[in-house]
């Protein structure tokens, strides 16, 4: 824990870290202490379950965009998820869609990473609308590539169209595209 004294609150940190099981032995040890006499820890503790409960069921219905880890989908696949995965080459383009099977679709946007600091992402839609810009997302630079899951929901609705993807490297003296990639969307059949 951060906190040391028994007075003392865990941090919301310690508290996520609990909840999610990846908090050491003696840390665990000390919050089930901590929690079993303190109410106010104790409902802290509720509103991250209901937090979590809220975003997997947002992430199972399909209603989030996210970027996630490599290992992220690794583990989904280890879970028996459905997936449908496009690996799009550095500036390049990929066609693609979405089944009625499908539970998770994931771009992987192969793209050097080595030196980069901070990323942010902007996707523009052939269909019109605003920019969306996700800022700050996390990466493994080692990794060379960003991995994208899209709003499956909303994909399953969408006609034809093209998306594209820009990955900026932002620096002190602003941004610069290191590469972008387009999705080219074509609804599946009906079954």
């Amino acid at each position: 824990m951060t906190k040391t004294s028994a007075r003392d609150h865990p941090d919301f940190g310690d508290l996520l870290d609990y909840w999610l099981g990846d908090s050491d032995e003696t840390t665990t040890d000390a919050l089930d202490e901590h929690l079993f006499g303190c109410e106010a820890c104790g409902a802290q503790l509720d509103r991250i379950a209901a937090l979590t409960r809220g975003v997997r069921e947002a992430f199972d219905a399909g209603r989030l965009s996210v970027v996630v880890t490599p290992r992220f989908v690794a583990r989904l696949a280890e879970q028996g998820r459905r997936m449908r995965e496009y690996r799009v080459p550095l500036n390049g383009s990929v066609n693609c869609s979405v089944g009625t099977d499908d539970e998770v679709v994931v771009g992987r946007l192969q793209v050097p990473l080595e030196g980069v600091q901070r990323l942010d992402i902007t996707a523009d839609a052939s269909l019109g609308g605003d920019t969306e810009w996700l800022r700050d997302i996390p990466f493994d630079a080692a990794s060379g590539e960003v991995v994208l899951l899209s709003k499956l929901a909303e994909l399953r609705e969408m006609p034809a169209h093209e998306m594209r993807v820009r990955v900026l490297a932002v620096e002190d003296q602003g941004s610069r595209e290191i590469g972008h990639f387009t999705f080219r969307h074509t609804p599946s059949a009906a079954p």
